[in-house]
């Protein structure tokens, strides 16, 4: 079911902006990861502590522990308790006085650990090294071999406590001369995709992230979303096209 509806027109993503949400089971598919913190808040026990693996290009882990304390905690907002629109209605004050979204797609996992800080156990992060990272906050750095071999295998085996995964699909890309090309190939995703179904029911939430202008644009993110659609037989993309067009902007 959709949480947020796409527009017909899809528009930039960025660092802020949500043009989808979608829900099947324990898979939420969105355009942008900032919108993966809420997701999780949807299914896990935010009491519990949780394996977590992060499968994106970038570490995402920028944090505002001070604004997440005033503006969240001081406040006694529970964050799994909002909407996803009041989610995103939550900002933070810039340095000339201007409010911005408190929730970005570099921030959101930091910023939900200050809020919970017991939600997460250990950390596994499968990146190119992209981006802020926190020493302290990741367990294990795994490569892309290691990943691929051993992600059925990590779940299986780790099950005294429950596991959240998330996937950014730019994971599969780089940049090369300014450009950004597909680096993984399909056979990898698809693979990738098997695996994953083989432990889905042992996951607790698994939170898909199309990022758009990380992918080289809509119509390559939406192609290898398709893939691991098919195998986890998700029709999110049939549901896409009664929405939109495709078309963008």
């Amino acid at each position: 079911m959709w949480i947020k509806e796409p527009p017909n027109v899809l528009g930039q993503s960025m660092h802020e902006t949500v043009n989808f949400l979608y829900n099947v089971d324990n898979v939420y598919i969105m355009d942008n990861h900032l919108a993966a913190g809420w997701s999780w808040l949807q299914k896990v026990n935010v009491e519990d502590s949780h394996y977590y693996l992060h499968i994106d290009r970038h570490y995402d882990l920028l944090g505002f522990k001070n604004t997440v304390q005033k503006q969240v905690t001081d406040k006694g907002i529970n964050l799994h308790e909002l909407s996803f629109q009041g989610y995103l209605d939550l900002k933070q004050p810039g340095n000339n006085g201007d409010l911005f979204q408190m929730f970005r797609w570099d921030n959101y996992v930091l910023n939900i650990s200050y809020a919970y800080p017991d939600l997460f156990h250990e950390t596994y992060f499968a990146t190119h090294k992209d981006g802020n990272r926190e020493d302290d906050f990741i367990t294990k750095d795994v490569d892309f071999l290691e990943l691929l071999s051993e992600i059925d295998y990590w779940i299986e085996e780790r099950s005294d406590r429950e596991w959240i995964l998330n996937l950014d699909l730019d994971y599969f890309y780089g940049y090369v001369n300014d450009q950004k090309i597909q680096i993984i190939d399909d056979e990898y995703i698809v693979q990738l995709a098997v695996n994953i179904k083989k432990i889905i029911d042992k996951v607790k939430v698994f939170t898909i992230c199309l990022s758009p202008e990380c992918c080289g644009g809509w119509e390559k993110s939406i192609e290898k979303s398709e893939l691991f659609c098919k195998v986890l037989d998700l029709d999110f993309i049939e549901q896409l096209k009664e929405k939109t067009t495709y078309n963008t902007v």
